[in-house]
């Protein structure tokens, strides 16, 4: 009996042995980049519990390694706050990157609430961008709406444009006439 358990012990020990020096499967291949082709995008940005953001586009291509995204033939950009529609972005291309803050050498945002639109431009290698927990950065600007044309550098603000402020600029308003502007 003696014999029985010890020869069953060491075929134990055999196979354990035998197991761990097999070799493992080969690892699975890295995933690389990944294109998407007529995307609908949506983006849930943990700054921004409130808002959500959802594109349509061309072409969608991730960077897993880097965690980055890159947009290009947006057809629709916009940006909701519950379900109300808060802003519409337009842009070429946009990346965005793990933290879901975007960024473009250009863009145009409409903000239907106020009437507002929003030409944005960067600058050299000083792209425009949109962070989802303060805002816009962007090195030229130019504000249109009724009664209203403002135009500068170095423009930051939040997303409801009441925190605003620019180095230089233009700024000419307006009061009276009507306003031609149809908010949803």
């Amino acid at each position: 009996m003696v014999r029985a358990a010890l020869a069953l012990l060491l075929a134990l020990f055999a196979a354990a042995f035998w197991l761990t020096r097999a070799s493992a499967p080969p690892p699975p291949p890295a995933v690389g980049e990944g294109t998407f082709e007529e995307v609908e995008l949506l983006l849930f940005p943990k700054a921004d519990p409130d808002a959500r953001w959802r594109f349509y586009a061309r072409e969608v291509r991730y960077d897993p390694k880097r965690r980055l995204a890159r947009v290009e033939g947006l057809s629709e950009g916009a940006r909701y706050v519950g379900e109300k529609l808060d802003l519409r972005l337009e842009a070429q291309a946009i990346e965005i990157d793990r933290y879901d803050n975007l960024k473009t050498p250009r863009a145009v945002v409409e903000i239907p609430a106020e009437c507002w639109k929003l030409y944005l431009e960067g600058e050299g290698s000083e792209p425009v961008r949109i962070d989802q927990a303060r805002g816009f950065f962007a090195p030229r600007f130019r504000l249109e709406g009724p009664g209203v044309r403002v135009e500068g550098q170095g423009f930051r603000a939040d997303f409801g444009l009441e925190e605003a402020s620019w180095r230089s600029g233009r700024e000419e308003w307006q009061t009276g006439g009507e306003n031609a502007c149809k908010s949803e």
